[in-house]
């Protein structure tokens, strides 16, 4: 199977980020059409039939999304490209954001006429400071050029995009969090419903995606829906995915690949394998926030129903861990990212993330007991019920570790690490 170059295929074309060399790409000529030849309905109707689905993780489809923004009768309209890309192990659009902004900044222009939206934000992590500086001179050269403002490429389209930068919070990356912020308010997460598409920022109809679904945008309306959906894998994929990979592995990066591919596909054909004399012990399939699967489960499809494993794609950040990582270790560092990064709004996540921290602090120095790992269990019960995404997903990583590889959390509890590499393996 091929590496598939659609989204990432400027990533190759020097200096693509710089107006004049994008344009020579064809870039905004798909905008242009979509303003001057298509009606929004049209534009609706193509990304419904692409079968386009958000990439920023929950993969809602993109034409529905849209259809109830614009069916809203309140207004202003507002869209939004979420770059808030925070999760440990994700990278997905970190690149496209600093080698190729104006593909995704054209999706926004082509999203916001669909809608009827006139003005819209971008929200970047405020730790990818590249990024940023690439994005702020696109915007500038777009106004520059009349590509943004008050006649949208000679169409008589008005439209504003601004770039907002975070304040390094991982929950900014929750929709309703990035709301509040770009409110000015602290990044809580909100009630929903309301949903975005009826209340979003400001409290009006807003169409939230992510960097990889707006950049897919432009390529719809070149190519035509049937050319997206032939790219995927099986019936309910359509498109590529950029998928990241990192961890023990020879080739770390950034692949775009049709939707559907299998972890055996991605780490070993593309990512050349894990190093000579490592053995793959198991691989987390979307970021921090995934929980482990094990080496006997490489055979998944790297798309939504891997949610059938409890587990989740995410992003697509793929991370791979040899027979060296403790995985008791691995599930303590993934716990002490989710403590810090709990806003304390609700009281699961709040008490939960410290609450599990502490066990497996306990685990890892010999201080253990039996009862420690159903209490795990009992506590990710109660996040379950956290109010957001944060909260209901922070327990999986532990859980889930300590589900497939029970033998090796007993271990612990008996006084040895296995793969002798967490504390309790120095004393």
């Amino acid at each position: 199977m091929p590496e598939l170059l659609a989204v990432n295929k400027n990533l190759f074309v020097e200096d693509a980020w710089q107006l004049d060399v994008f344009k020579g790409t064809g870039g905004y000529e798909r905008a242009r059409r979509a303003l001057t030849e298509m009606s929004p309905e049209d534009l609706i109707a193509m990304m419904e039939a692409s079968g386009l689905k958000g990439r920023g993780g929950a993969f809602f489809p993109t034409g529905m999304k849209w259809k109830f923004v614009r069916a809203d009768p309140n207004t202003p309209r507002y869209v939004i490209a979420n770059g808030d890309e925070s999760e440990p192990g994700t990278f997905c659009n970190r690149f496209n954001m600093e080698l190729d902004p104006h593909l995704f900044i054209e999706g926004m222009i082509i999203a916001a006429y669909a809608v009827d939206s006139h003005f819209g934000y971008i929200y970047i992590r405020g730790e990818y400071g590249r990024a940023i500086e690439r994005v702020e001179q696109a915007l500038a050269d777009c106004y520059a050029d009349g590509i943004l403002g008050e006649d949208v490429l000679g169409s008589g389209y008005k439209l504003d995009l601004r770039l907002r930068r975070g304040a390094g919070a991982y929950i900014c990356g929750e929709e309703t969090a990035l709301f509040n912020s770009l409110e000015g308010k602290r990044g809580n997460p909100r009630f929903k419903p309301p949903f975005p598409t009826n209340s979003g920022v400001w409290r009006k109809p807003t169409v939230i995606n992510n960097i990889e679904t707006f950049a897919c945008v432009p390529l719809i309306v070149e190519n035509g829906a049937e050319w997206f959906q032939d790219l995927g894998e099986g019936d309910e994929n359509a498109g590529t995915k950029i998928y990241c990979l990192s961890g023990v592995i020879n080739n770390p990066g950034v692949y775009e690949l049709p939707m559907g591919v299998t972890a055996r596909e991605l780490i070993y054909e593309y990512g050349g394998g894990l190093p000579e004399g490592r053995t793959l012990k198991g691989f987390k399939p979307g970021g921090a926030s995934a929980a482990i699967l094990t080496a006997e489960q490489l055979d998944v499809r790297l798309d939504p129903s891997i949610a059938q494993y409890n587990t989740i794609m995410g992003t697509g950040g793929v991370i791979v861990m040899d027979e060296t990582v403790c995985m008791v270790d691995a599930a303590y560092r993934d716990a002490l990212f989710f403590e810090e990064e709990s806003c304390g709004f609700c009281i699961p996540c709040r008490e939960g993330t410290p609450n599990l921290v502490q066990i497996l602090e306990r685990l890892m120095h010999g201080q253990g007991v039996m009862a420690d790992l159903q209490l795990m269990e009992e506590i990710g019960d109660s996040m379950a019920s956290s109010f957001c995404g944060l909260g209901q997903f922070a327990y999986r990583p532990v859980v889930g570790a300590a589900e497939k590889y029970h033998d090796e959390f007993v271990a612990h509890v008996e006084g040895s690490c296995p793969a002798g590499s967490c504390p309790i393996a120095k004393n």
